[in-house]
């Protein structure tokens, strides 16, 4: 027994001796802080991602996409990017961090194509000179669910003409009344009104202000210029032609200098759903809100059609590309049908032109591609 005792001792003190070294051995297998491992690699592309999402995750703004296109030139079509694809962010390389997964988008439903009657022939409202006249036949495709948010009705810019912006609104905000430099929902302001207006208590006024002259990328004829919609306004009191007011709405910075007209809301038709038309109504995409060279799913455009050919708040347009005829070693032409790019439906209407929101994106879309009426609201 003392024997054995002895050895198990031993043992036992050979254990501690040698612990030291183990530690070691095991905490020198792990990366050192600081070290190569720990620098974070490119971006790899997951199942369901998009350029639109990964720029919203990971650069905090969905609009800033093309400039991720931008910085991965192997990309060629942004819409279709791949598992595996190890995309660079525009200023930093980052790896997103080990959250649960974001959820992905649900694929679009096949729908079986069943034999449709050929609309009428549909010609761009002002082709390029450079572009022939291509028929566009176009199957009605399945209108998308309309914007009817009150951000969407009552922030839309609208494109007026040159005389109408030298002449908006009845008056101008000229104070704060908490002397702010930015205003913005519940400050509370005083307007100046240009002549003796018919306002009472409750009243809504709209703030405004314009914006960028737009030109017709095809005639090089100027369009107009933007009106931009800051934010709502209640009447709370009115003197002869100082008028005080709460802001009840804000759709960004409103600013002393601003004009304000009367506000009355344009209802979007939730109850009425847009019917298939048989009308040839054409026109060019004019430009984007902030003057994107590409545009896409969610983004706001205009185009040089509007009230006077009879478009209305909820009518859906396709926005296509025209394809140059292909010509045959004969010397023969054939007419190539246009390129399907998307689908936009109108929430803000004037004379001569409407706004656009974009609701469906299979490719990026430009100024000067073509906008052809598909489906309106029926009265």
């Amino acid at each position: 027994m003392t024997r054995m005792g002895r050895i198990a001792l031993g043992g036992f003190a050979l254990c501690l001796l040698c612990l030291p070294t183990l530690v070691g051995a095991a905490g020198s297998s792990g990366p050192a802080p600081g070290s190569s491992s720990e620098v974070e690699s490119p971006y790899v592309v997951k199942k369901g991602d998009t350029l639109w999402g990964i720029s919203r995750d990971l650069l905090q703004d969905p609009l800033l996409w093309p400039n991720l296109w931008e910085k991965n030139r192997f990309i060629q079509n942004p819409d279709r990017i791949y598992p595996g694809d190890r995309l660079v962010l525009p200023g930093k390389d980052l790896v997103p961090p080990p959250v649960a997964e974001a959820p992905k988008p649900e694929p679009a439903k096949e729908r079986a194509e069943a034999p449709k009657p050929a609309s009428p022939p549909m010609t761009p409202a002002a082709p390029a000179p450079s572009t022939p006249a291509v028929e566009v036949k176009l199957a009605a495709p399945e209108p998308p669910i309309p914007p009817a948010s009150r951000h969407a009705m009552v922030c839309s810019p609208a494109l007026v003409t040159e005389p109408a912006a030298e002449r908006v609104g009845i008056g101008s905000l000229v104070r704060s009344v908490e002397d702010r430099a930015m205003i913005s929902m519940e400050d509370h302001v005083v307007v100046g009104l240009d002549a003796n207006q018919p306002l009472k208590v409750g009243d809504q006024l709209a703030a405004a202000r314009i914006g960028q002259r737009i030109i017709h990328p095809q005639t090089g004829h100027g369009m107009g210029r933007i009106l931009f919609v800051a934010g709502l306004l209640e009447v709370t009191d009115v003197r002869d032609r100082v008028v005080r007011a709460r802001v009840s709405y804000s759709c960004g910075p409103i600013t002393l200098g601003d004009r304000v007209f009367p506000f009355a809301a344009t209802p979007f038709p939730e109850a009425k759903i847009p019917q298939p038309t048989g009308r040839s109504v054409g026109g060019a995409i004019l430009d984007s809100l902030r003057g994107e060279q590409l545009m896409g799913l969610q983004q706001v455009a205009f185009v040089d059609v509007g009230a006077s050919q009879g478009i209305t708040v909820g009518d859906v347009f396709a926005v296509l590309r025209p394809n140059r005829p292909a010509v045959a070693a004969t010397g023969a032409t054939f007419p190539i049908q246009p390129d399907r790019l998307g689908d936009a439906v109108v929430i803000r209407v004037t004379e001569r032109a409407a706004t656009l929101l974009l609701t469906a994106s299979d490719r990026a879309i430009r100024v000067g591609d073509l906008a052809v009426l598909t489906h309106q609201i029926v009265p």
